[in-house]
C-alpha cells in the first residue's frame, strides 16, 4: 500500500512539505512553477481527498503563490518567501501537536487505560508525554486493516515502555470493558463535529457508546474542514482487492465484489471531546471555534479549486 495512507495525517503533511520545497523551488519561471504546483495540489488532494490538513496546508500556500504573482514579485524574490512560507507552515504544524500533546497529557486521568485505532501523531504524543507523567497503565491498539497501521503503534508505543496490547479489529467490543476511554486522531472534523477517520473507527466508537465509555479525539483546529462547512460531501477513498489477502480465482467469479473503503465518519453524538492546541471542545463547539481562531466566518476562506485555476492561467 502506499505509505501516504499508511502515516497519519499530520506527518504525511510535513512529507508533502519537504517534497515541495524539494521539486518546486528549482522552477525557472512563473509558468513553470505555476503549471507543476497546480498539477501537484490537485493530484495531492486527490490522492488523500479526506485529510482537512493537506487541503488547508493546500490552499494556504495556493493563496500565497496567487497573491505574490498578482502582486507582481519576480520568481526569485518569491521562492525564497514561498520557502520561509513553508518553513512557517511545518513550524506551526508541529508545534500545534506540541500544544495539544500537553493539553491531552494533563488531561488524563491516573491509571489510564486506553484504546487506539490506526496510527496518529497526535495520539502517540499524548500517550508518550501521558506516560512520561506517570499516567497510563495500559494501552490497547487494534491491527486497523487495512493496512495495519495498529502494529506499527503498537511497537512503537511498547518501544516506549507502555504496556501495549495489539488486539484484532474484530475484538474491539470484547476488550471495550476494560478500558477506561477510546483515544483517536482525525483525517478531518466537520461543520457539525462528525468524525473522518481511518474506517474502523466509527464501529469502536458505537461499542464505545453501547458501554458507556468516553470517546476522545486529538485534532489539532487545523484538521477542521472548511469544504464541509460550506456544504462539500468529503469523498471517502476506497483500496482495491490487492489491498487484502484474497486468492485470485475467488475475483474471478460471476457475482463477486470487493469493497475496501479506507476511511469512515463517526457521528457527533458518539464523540465526547476534541482535544486541540487552543483546549478541550465538545462538537457541537467546533464553529465556535474557528469563528475564534479565523477572527470571522469560515465562508471567508478561498475555494481551493478557484484558487488552482487561478495559478493554473499564469503564464
Amino acid at each position: 500500500m502506499d505509505r501516504t495512507v499508511n502515516h497519519g495525517a499530520t506527518e504525511s503533511a510535513l512529507q508533502l512539505l519537504e517534497r515541495i520545497e524539494k521539486e518546486l523551488l528549482k522552477t525557472p519561471n512563473w509558468k513553470e512553477f505555476s503549471t507543476m504546483f497546480s498539477i501537484f495540489a490537485m493530484e495531492s488532494i486527490e490522492r488523500r481527498p479526506t485529510s482537512a490538513l493537506l487541503t488547508n496546508t493546500m490552499r494556504s500556500l495556493l493563496k500565497f503563490a496567487v497573491d505574490k504573482y498578482a502582486e507582481g514579485q519576480d520568481i526569485e524574490t518569491f521562492k525564497k518567501g514561498f520557502y520561509e512560507k513553508i518553513e512557517e507552515v511545518k513550524v506551526a504544524t508541529v508545534r500545534s501537536v506540541e500544544k495539544l500533546s500537553d493539553i491531552g497529557a494533563r488531561w488524563l486521568p491516573d491509571g489510564s487505560r486506553i484504546l487506539t485505532h490506526s496510527y496518529s501523531t497526535s495520539v502517540i504524543k499524548i500517550i508518550e508525554k501521558g506516560n512520561r507523567l506517570g499516567k497510563i497503565k495500559e494501552v490497547f491498539v487494534t491491527e486497523s486493516r487495512p493496512g495495519g497501521e495498529g502494529v506499527y503503534t503498537a511497537e512503537l508505543l511498547s518501544s516506549l515502555g507502555i504496556k501495549t496490547n495489539l488486539i484484532v479489529d474484530s475484538a474491539v467490543n470484547y476488550f471495550m470493558g476494560e478500558i477506561d476511554f477510546v483515544l483517536v486522531g482525525a483525517e478531518a472534523i466537520t461543520a457539525h463535529g462528525a468524525l473522518v477517520n481511518k474506517v474502523g473507527t466509527s464501529q469502536i466508537a458505537l461499542s464505545a457508546y453501547k458501554r458507556r465509555t468516553r470517546l476522545i479525539v486529538a485534532s489539532g483546529t487545523y484538521k477542521f474542514s472548511f469544504e464541509s462547512m460550506l456544504g462539500d460531501r468529503i469523498k471517502v477513498p476506497f483500496l482495491d482487492a490487492s489491498s487484502l489477502e484474497i486468492p485470485q480465482d475467488l475475483l474471478k467469479l460471476d457475482n463477486f465484489a470487493v469493497s475496501v473503503p479506507l476511511m469512515d465518519v463517526t457521528p457527533p453524538e458518539f464523540i465526547d471531546a476534541i482535544i486541540t492546541e487552543i483546549g478541550i471542545t465538545s462538537p457541537e463547539g467546533v464553529p465556535i471555534l474557528l469563528w475564534e481562531v479565523y477572527g470571522g466566518w469560515i465562508g471567508s476562506q478561498p475555494d481551493i479549486k478557484d484558487l488552482i485555476n487561478k495559478l493554473r492561467n499564469i503564464s
